[in-house]
């Protein structure tokens, strides 16, 4: 969803966080009317939350703030503020974020203790209890799932004037959201312009914040991330990616006194994505993980869908994980740095959704003008920040229905296994995007031959290949044998067989089980030719 001037604006967040405050602040900024749906209760029903609670029950409650959130879902160009469980109901989330943009503001068990011991004027009902504080962290423990889907912001420490004067800030920055809504992890995926700076206060942070980068990026962008705790630096290198460098990550994190309340920030390319990622996975048994991708490839495929991969001598991505991140954080303007030799192969995963899904993605590349080198990138940008967002939307329409990876999902494996191979055979000199590319070009070679697909399709794809400056042909000095027995030992395989993923026409592909080595080797030797 593309953020628009009249969109609401909707607070949410447990009692004591700023909400009413903050949200009457920004209402004021902005010349817009406040609404505070627990005010709005109390003035139509003549009582208080308390009395309402006490005479009605807690379901006559719930029933009015569904009534509201209704109402006020059909409404444009307000702040919200709403109570505390009322953006729990999936149903009330869908009623107010269709029009309006939805924030979660967090703070410590003891600083909300804090605040509310302080606040005379407001009746907490769900907090008459002997021991306040352990209500409160329980409460938090209870509602910390259904509070995930949403943007945080955290504050603790910060006066409101402070809170207020970032939102705005962010408010103004071009981005757009969508939502990824996978049922036991939803959260969000932010492609902006200049929004890194934000990292943790959308992430939520209250403790420690670790961000894992390598030499290259975490020079450039590490302390662009607003306040860090730490920062862990890996060398730039695809061979880095192994159990070596994840145990070194393991023993930097034990010596800062790292537990399982951090998050951790994966700041680089999909190398980096992975290596984060998998920490996170497994370091204590889990930790919150916020992926920053800083590459085109990683903003538009890796950092999305949760799967996070380590290689071993004998092959890529033998080892693995599943870790969804809590949030995703693409700023485009990290993409002004990079050489343009790796723009150009971050396309090849957006030229593979095109391929996949039955839109005007692919369209979009073919009319488009690209040219990567830094003199003119500027001007790429205003068609680079929606093509990366649709591309984006075709992933996670897959992860959506088939979050582990167990049937339609294997479509964006197309033309990966033979980049991987070919990945390989090269010793990791081409790019993992180039590879990518060749693989479609074989891919479509492939399913023509096999009599899959038209001919129109193989040179359509060869065509937009070339046009954004990506290879369509597999270099002379790659022997096809070599590759072939480098795909035979691909972890996709069933058996002795090689699976691949085969297009037939756009937005619509298969996977092939039952193929001849024979079959695919010729394959090989025509795209030499």
């Amino acid at each position: 969803m593309q953020n628009s001037d009249n969109k609401n604006i909707i607070f949410t967040g447990f009692m004591g966080t700023g909400k009413t405050t903050v949200g009457k602040l920004l209402a004021e900024k902005l010349g817009r009317r406040f609404v505070d749906t627990d005010e709005l209760i109390e003035e139509r029903q003549g009582m208080s939350i308390a009395d309402i609670f006490k005479n009605l029950g807690e379901p006559a409650f719930r029933a009015m703030e569904a009534d509201i959130a209704r109402e006020l879902g059909t409404r444009e160009g307000l702040v919200i503020s709403t109570g505390g469980r009322l953006m729990l109901d999936p149903a009330n989330v869908a009623a107010l974020s269709a029009s309006g943009r939805v924030f979660c503001l967090v703070a410590t068990p003891q600083e909300i203790l804090s605040r509310i011991e302080g606040d005379t004027e407001h009746h907490r009902p769900l907090l008459d209890v002997p021991n306040p504080g352990e209500q409160i962290f329980e409460l938090l423990q209870e509602r910390k799932k259904g509070y995930q889907r949403f943007l945080k912001m955290t504050t603790d420490e910060k006066l409101p004037g402070e809170i207020t004067e970032n939102l705005l800030t962010f408010l103004h920055k071009s981005q757009e959201h969508i939502a990824v809504d996978i049922p036991s992890h939803p959260h969000e995926f932010i492609v902006g312009n200049g929004i890194l700076p934000f990292t943790r206060q959308l992430a939520g942070a209250d403790s420690m914040l670790v961000v894992i980068t390598d030499t290259v990026v975490g020079d450039t962008y590490a302390q662009s991330c607003g306040p860090v705790d730490h920062v862990i630096t890996i060398p730039r290198a695809e061979q880095n990616k192994t159990l070596e460098t994840v145990q070194s990550v393991y023993e930097q994190l034990t010596d800062i006194g790292f537990d399982r309340s951090g998050t951790i920030a994966a700041l680089g390319g999909s190398v980096i994505g992975d290596i984060a990622g998998f920490v996170a996975a497994t370091y204590m048994r889990g930790v919150n993980l916020v992926q920053c991708p800083t590459s085109l490839l990683a903003m538009a495929d890796t950092s999305i869908g949760g799967k996070n991969s380590l290689d071993l001598p004998q092959g890529k991505n033998l080892i693995g994980s599943f870790k969804q991140p809590s949030l995703v954080i693409a700023d485009i303007a990290t993409l002004m740095t990079m050489p343009p030799a790796a723009l150009i192969s971050g396309m090849a995963e957006i030229i593979k959704h095109g391929l996949l899904a039955d839109t005007d993605l692919l369209e979009k590349i073919e009319n488009g003008h690209w040219s990567f080198q830094s003199e003119s990138r500027h001007a790429l940008f205003p068609e680079l920040q929606p093509l990366v967002a649709r591309s984006i939307q075709v992933k996670i329409s897959y992860v959506q229905k088939d979050p582990f990876d167990e049937g339609v999902r294997k479509h964006l494996n197309m033309g990966h296994t033979f980049a991987h191979a070919i990945e390989k055979i090269s010793g990791n000199t081409i790019r993992h995007g180039e590879a990518v590319a060749m693989g479609l070009a074989a891919a479509a070679d492939l399913s023509h031959r096999l009599g899959y697909c038209r001919s129109g399709l193989k040179e359509r794809i060869d065509s937009v290949l070339a046009k954004v400056g990506l290879p369509n042909r597999i270099p002379p000095g790659l022997a096809p044998a070599a590759i072939l027995d480098s795909m035979s030992r691909d972890k996709k395989r069933m058996g002795a067989s090689i699976r691949l993923v085969l297009p037939e026409e756009v937005g619509k592909a298969f996977v092939a089980d039952e193929l001849d080595n024979r079959d695919i080797l010729e394959t090989l030797q025509a795209m030499q030719r």
